[in-house]
């Protein structure tokens, strides 16, 4: 199943090395937006938020086909 993924905050080093900020390809069908942050090798904690086609949803929330998704991370500040 195809996707195309915006990453945000230091997510951003698991996009495609000829599109920054963004991965697209291919995930097994039922995957949710925590399996695919494994698939690109973000780890779990990372991951503070996720959208499927522009709503916010909960990170055990099954993917559907040819959705744009956007990770991002927590926010930090000192």
């Amino acid at each position: 199943m195809h996707v195309t993924v915006k990453l945000y905050g230091t997510l951003r080093r698991f996009s495609l090395p000829d599109t920054p900020g963004i991965w697209s390809g291919e995930i097994p069908p039922g995957s949710t937006l925590l399996d695919l942050a494994a698939l690109l090798g973000a780890p779990a904690e990372e991951v503070a938020a996720g959208a499927v086609n522009g709503e916010t949803l909960a990170l055990d929330t099954t993917i559907p086909p040819n959705a744009k998704i956007m990770l991002v991370t927590h926010v930090n500040g000192g």
